[in-house]
């Protein structure tokens, strides 16, 4: 797979991950990533999360799936 989405070099990103959108969005106030310019880059979804290791990959949170939001900031 070729990944033909490029992030610009200033760009930063942060994913909040919670149980449901009330709890991502107090901790998105909470972190001040408003004040800082951050902004939602995908809808919010639920997410099965991995990490990565071929044969051992790992399920995290317990395989649970969780919502998660991405938010973005250009500098």
């Amino acid at each position: 797979m070729t990944d033909n989405i490029h992030p610009l070099p200033d760009e930063e990103f942060v994913t909040i991950v919670g149980t449901d959108i009330a709890e991502i969005t107090r901790e998105f106030h909470a972190q001040g990533l408003s004040e800082r310019h951050y902004a939602i880059v995908h809808r919010v979804g639920r997410h099965r999360f991995t990490m990565t290791g071929g044969e051992s990959a790992e399920a995290l949170f317990g395989g649970k799936a969780l919502m998660a939001a991405t938010f973005a900031r250009r500098q």
